[in-house]
């Protein structure tokens, strides 16, 4: 009876090392490395869970993706949970790497949705080199166009080629910049006023413009030739107070002016738009601080062609409501000003483009100096 009890025993405690054992293999999901187990538990994340975590603040939008438990094509089997790149896993967060995080804070401390900032991931490769070549080559065939003083706006050659460099440029732009959708980009001027400024005791040197530029779907080359103004921007100044427009010049490596007066009616010279000095017009450009569209419009300026006008750039939206270029306009002096003592700044422009949710992210500022000369 002792044997047989002893054997009963025996066999009653295998089975319960063989069930314990059992259940370690099976309950959590194996990490598929040998002589290592999981934690008891399903640890696969679902939608449900994964919303979970981030209404808790554990995760953030866009830190993880989520793919069925299991899935090969998972690095992390059994989790459910795909880290990106350069990510850490620390007490069930994911981590961010700290240069994302602070790229996140820029892209917010310019009025954006903290969205990581698009870049200019196509310039230089050979899609958007071949399309910069086609832009160029149709640039220089308007421009021998413009040279022969032809009416371009209502000559049917004229406006073919020129229909096909809009076309061009917009796909240019698309490639170097981005597509902007249904929204605009957007400029912002980073001004520096001078002691010689009436207020400057009360408010200081330092001032902003944002602009709207104008769509793409409008005027492509204007807004071509602005962001790549801005892009490679050297240094400028507004130094012509005129009664109805504040004029700058414009040091960059655009240096040629437009190739046609590409203008829209449907984007007219109303007070607090942008457009381009002289004809032909750029790359100096005026701010208008009242409506234009007469004298800056179609059939100004000249008596030959009723048709041309100023080449339109875009609006401020940021700077005519709250009494900055009302500031600019009490530069001491009129019309152009010789004295640069007396000139407001622009020290720097930053390119802003739309982030998809609503917001803007910058994409490129330039140099933040004033050169000597």
């Amino acid at each position: 009876l002792t044997i047989v009890l002893s054997a009963v025993s025996l066999c009653v405690v295998i089975f319960l090392i063989i069930s314990l054992l059992g259940g370690d293999s099976s309950g959590g999901g194996s990490s598929g490395r040998s002589g290592a187990t999981a934690p008891r538990g399903d640890h696969t994340v679902t939608a449900s869970k994964l919303m979970r975590m981030r209404q808790a603040g554990l995760l953030q939008q866009g830190e993880a993706d989520l793919r069925p438990a299991g899935d090969s094509s998972d690095p992390h089997p059994g989790t459910g949970l795909r880290r990106e790149t350069g990510q850490k896993k620390s007490a069930g967060r994911v981590m961010m790497p700290p240069e994302r995080k602070a790229d996140q804070r820029k892209s917010a401390d310019v009025g954006g949705s903290g969205q990581m900032p698009p870049v200019l991931s196509r310039m230089g490769t050979p899609e958007e080199q071949a399309a910069a070549k086609k832009q160029s080559d149709l640039d220089s065939e308007v421009r021998t166009i413009k040279a022969t003083g032809i009416i371009m706006e209502t000559d049917e050659h004229s406006l073919e080629v020129t229909g096909r460099l809009q076309d061009a440029t917009r796909e240019l732009i698309k490639l170097r910049y981005g597509d902007p959708g249904p929204a605009n980009f957007r400029i912002k001027f980073d001004l520096e006023f001078q002691p010689t400024i009436p207020d400057f005791a009360e408010r200081g040197k330092d001032g902003t413009l944002v602009i709207e530029l104008a769509p793409i779907r409008l005027i492509p080359v204007s807004v071509f030739n602005f962001l790549e103004i801005a892009r490679t921007w050297k240094k400028g100044a507004f130094h012509r107070n005129a009664g109805h427009v504040l004029q700058a010049m414009s040091r960059s490596e655009v240096t040629r002016s437009m190739p046609f007066q590409e203008y829209s009616r449907e984007y007219p010279h109303k007070k607090g738009t942008i457009g381009y000095a002289g004809r032909p017009s750029g790359p100096e450009f005026y701010v208008s601080i009242e409506d234009n569209s007469r004298n800056h419009g179609p059939g100004s300026q000249q008596k030959k062609n009723p048709n041309e006008a100023d080449c339109i750039i875009g609006t401020v939206i940021q700077g005519m409501e709250d009494g900055t270029a009302a500031r600019i306009h009490t530069m001491p002096g009129r019309e152009f000003i010789g004295d640069k003592k007396k000139w407001v700044w622009i020290r720097r422009m930053h390119i802003m483009v739309p982030d998809g949710r609503g917001g803007y992210v910058e994409l490129f500022s330039s140099p933040d100096v004033i050169p000597a000369d």
